[in-house]
């Protein structure tokens, strides 16, 4: 069986994923991995602590997620016209 038609796919450590985004602690990466939001496999089977990395699809795909989207704009008001033939007394 021939391995040569499978595809290749970059997979990031939660060092590198800090790194491209910005960040200066792994934690912030490593917790959105407990909570479910980031997509990541643990490549360290059989020891204690996971080994994980990120398929930079899913994390193109999380941040597309959390991206923000702009509010749209309120409908302008207009300004009450005043009946004809109303006098102001205040």
């Amino acid at each position: 069986m021939s391995t040569a038609c499978l595809p290749t796919v970059a997979y990031l450590s939660p060092r590198a994923v800090a790194d491209r985004l910005g960040l200066k602690k792994t934690a912030t990466v490593l917790a959105w991995i407990r909570a479910g939001h980031l997509l990541a496999s643990n490549v360290g089977a059989g020891s204690d602590r996971p080994t994980w990395r990120i398929a930079a699809s899913d994390l193109d795909a999380f941040l597309e997620r959390r991206r923000a989207v702009p509010a749209a704009k309120p409908a302008p008001t207009t300004k009450r016209k005043r009946p004809e033939g109303v006098t102001k007394y205040f």
